[in-house]
C-alpha cells in the first residue's frame, strides 16, 4: 500500500555555512546561536511553506520561540532583530514571520522557480490584506471623527426618548399630587403623589414625611446646582429620609399618649373626634 503522507525536510547545499550571509551571521557575537535559531525557525515553518504562526493564527512571541529553540528570551529577541535586518526573515504587522529564503531549502518535488514566485506572491497577498484592514479601520475612525454630531444626535435622541417617557409618567401623576420637587434645569418638577407619600410613611414610620418633603422642596429650591435628574430624584428622596430617620433620637419615636393607652377603640375614636371639633371651634373663634 502506497504511503500518502507528505514529508517535509530541509535541503541545505554543501556550502551553506560558507555563504557570505552565514559567515557574517556566525561572525557576530552569539552568531552561532543566531544561526541555530534560524535553522530551527526554518524547520518550524516547513509545514506552512515558510510562514510561522502558531496553529496558523497566533503570532509567535519571543517567549514562545525561546521555549521551542531552548534559548534565552533576550537572545531570541536580539536574534530576531539581526535576522530581520539581514533579510533572513520578515515579520509582518500581524505578527506572521516569513522565512524569506526557505524556498531554496524546502525538499519537495516541484519547480523551484515556481515555488519562489508563489511564495513571494503569498507574502505580498498577506501584506495587502493587512494594509486593507488598516485602511478600513482608519476610514471608520475618520468617519467617527468627521461626524461627531451624528453620535451626539443619536445620544440626544435616546436621552429625549427617555425624558419623554419620564415626562409621561410625571404627567399621569399630577392628578394626585402632594408636593412638587424642582429638578435640574430643563427637566421640570417631580410630583410626589399621595400614593407614593403613603408608601413612604409605612417605610419611615418615625418621621413626619410630609414635613420632610417640604424641607426637601425648600432645600432644592435654594440649591439649584444640587437638584436631581428625573432618574435620580427617588434615590435622593429615600436617602434624605433614611438620614433623617437615623439622626432622630429614640425619644422622638411616635407613641400613643399616656391617657389613651388603656382606652377601648370606641373611646379612642370618640376622643379624636372631640379633639378635632375643639380645634375647629377654636379656629372659628379666632377668625371671628
Amino acid at each position: 500500500m502506497a504511503d500518502k503522507k507528505t514529508y517535509y525536510y530541509l535541503k541545505l547545499k554543501e556550502g551553506f555555512f560558507d555563504s557570505e550571509d552565514m559567515l557574517l551571521l556566525q561572525g557576530m557575537k552569539d552568531g552561532y546561536i543566531y544561526s541555530d535559531i534560524l535553522l530551527k525557525l526554518y524547520l518550524m515553518s516547513l509545514r506552512q511553506d515558510g510562514r510561522l504562526m502558531y496553529r496558523g493564527i497566533i503570532p509567535y512571541t519571543p517567549d514562545m520561540v525561546a521555549t521551542i529553540t531552548h534559548h534565552q528570551v533576550g537572545t531570541v529577541e536580539k536574534a530576531m532583530k539581526v535576522l530581520t535586518s539581514m533579510g533572513f526573515i520578515e515579520i509582518l504587522d500581524n505578527g506572521a514571520i516569513y522565512m524569506l529564503d526557505i524556498q531554496n531549502f524546502i525538499g519537495r518535488s516541484s519547480n523551484e522557480a515556481d515555488r519562489k514566485r508563489e511564495y513571494r506572491a503569498t507574502i505580498n497577498a498577506e501584506k495587502s490584506r493587512i494594509i486593507e484592514d488598516k485602511e478600513g479601520q482608519m476610514s471608520r475612525q475618520m468617519s467617527d471623527v468627521r461626524a461627531p454630531e451624528n453620535r451626539d444626535k443619536r445620544t440626544e435622541n435616546k436621552d429625549n426618548k427617555d425624558n419623554k417617557n419620564i415626562s409621561l409618567e410625571l404627567k399621569d401623576s399630577k392628578q394626585n399630587t402632594f408636593i412638587s420637587l424642582p429638578l435640574v434645569t430643563g427637566s421640570g418638577n417631580y410630583d410626589v403623589t399621595f400614593d407614593y407619600l403613603n408608601s413612604l410613611r409605612e417605610l419611615f414610620p418615625a418621621l413626619d414625611v410630609e414635613q420632610e418633603f417640604r424641607s426637601m422642596a425648600a432645600w432644592l429650591d435654594s440649591h439649584p446646582r444640587n437638584r436631581k435628574t428625573p432618574r435620580g430624584i427617588k434615590r435622593f428622596i429615600t436617602g434624605w429620609l433614611e438620614r433623617s430617620q437615623n439622626s432622630m433620637p429614640a425619644s422622638r419615636t411616635p407613641q400613643a399618649p399616656a391617657a389613651t393607652k388603656n382606652m377601648s377603640t370606641d373611646q379612642y375614636i370618640f376622643c379624636l373626634v372631640w379633639r378635632c371639633l375643639l380645634v375647629f371651634g377654636n379656629q372659628r373663634v379666632t377668625q371671628l
